[in-house]
């Protein structure tokens, strides 16, 4: 890639914007700049400098309503809004979920799991037939949406050890993947989990032109991983890579939110073949960096929050640069910050914009 000299007065001219469809979230400029978000994450992703610090802002992240996870989990992002009445409800497996306003999401009521023996789970679980969905009106529906400027990230809210504790509650869930006597039901499952992802990452991708998969499987609590390294490259690894797979045969790439203390997973991650994991804070992101960074993206979040003075956005943007400019495979991950995120933006642009091509 030609490294272009970076002309400030050219560049930060706005040609248009990127609309947001949240009301935290305000819509975003698009720059006069040498080439595309899109084509800008892309050189991140496949191994060369990019022009600039991609951040998770240059993605367009969709949850269409069309998926009864994103409805059940209260998390639609769609032309079509979701009435947060309507919230909650049976998921793609008919597992109910409650959603609860006081904290935005929804969860699986407790005590009468959907699946009482993971050995027998083919008696309790009946997978969707995904054709019988109206992925065409859905496309059409958030076609202006969809840009081609920037990444087309499409959620995957249930993963795999997610979807077990659906199935399970989290007690039982978490000792199946240990439990020698339960593991081969879990092996099944994955398996067949497998295969329905494939298909549905093929529809996201057909009909959504979908650059990537956001895929949520929390493996940890604030302290610690729930399991140790070796049971993830024994229960995860062998179906999370099929997963990524799935994405990469496509010419996707694979974006893993995974919450929780993770340090010690990052190895089976790698192994999956991860493209990006965007740790929370409580991990030591430079030890990542410096450890792993050569071999998987990590997505740093800068010390901003909704409250953020313009002061405090420069002080903190510029921190985070004099920190993290320096490595080659990083991300900023903004989380959505109202007003915050278009002065954050645009310095993160400017000022990476002239380091990385100085």
């Amino acid at each position: 890639m030609e490294r272009v000299p970076f002309d400030e007065a050219r560049e930060l001219q706005i040609i248009g914007e990127y609309k947001s469809i949240s009301p935290r979230a305000p819509a975003l400029p698009r720059y006069n700049s040498p080439i595309t978000p899109r084509e800008n994450m892309k050189l991140l992703l496949d191994g060369e400098k990019p022009l600039w610090m991609p951040s998770s802002a240059d993605c367009f992240s969709f949850a269409p309503k069309i998926i009864p996870d994103n409805v059940a989990r209260g998390l639609v992002i769609d032309a079509d809004p979701l009435d947060i009445k309507d919230a909650g409800g049976e998921d793609f497996f008919g597992v109910h979920w409650d959603f609860v306003p006081q904290v935005g999401g929804s969860m699986v009521r407790p005590g009468s799991p959907k699946v009482p023996d993971i050995n027998k789970w083919e008696d309790y679980i009946k997978f969707p037939d995904l054709d019988a969905y109206d992925w065409a009106g859905s496309a059409e529906k958030n076609r202006e949406l969809l840009s081609r400027d920037r990444m087309n990230e499409v959620w995957i809210m249930n993963g795999l050890f997610e979807r077990l504790i659906s199935f399970m509650d989290f007690e039982n869930a978490a000792l199946a993947m240990v439990d020698e006597d339960q593991q081969d039901g879990v092996h099944r499952l994955f398996d067949a989990l497998c295969v329905f992802y494939d298909d549905l990452i093929e529809k996201y991708q057909k009909y959504y032109n979908a650059d990537a998969v956001y895929f949520h499987d929390d493996w940890g609590s604030q302290r610690a991983p729930f399991f140790s390294l070796n049971t993830v490259r024994e229960m995860l690894v062998p179906y999370l890579s099929r997963v990524v797979e799935s994405c990469h045969k496509r010419g996707m790439y694979f974006d893993f939110h995974s919450c929780g203390k993770n340090e010690m997973l990052v190895p089976a991650m790698i192994e999956s073949g991860v493209d990006i994991w965007c740790p929370q804070p409580m991990n030591d992101y430079k030890m990542l960096l410096e450890k792993y960074g050569d071999r998987i993206i990590i997505g740093v979040q800068p010390e901003i929050t909704f409250e953020s003075t313009e002061e405090e956005i420069i002080a903190a943007i510029n921190k985070f640069i004099d920190e993290y400019g320096k490595y080659d495979r990083v991300l900023c991950r903004f989380t959505i910050m109202a007003g915050t995120q278009r002065k954050a933006y645009e310095l993160l642009y400017s000022r990476t914009r002239q380091a990385y091509n100085s």
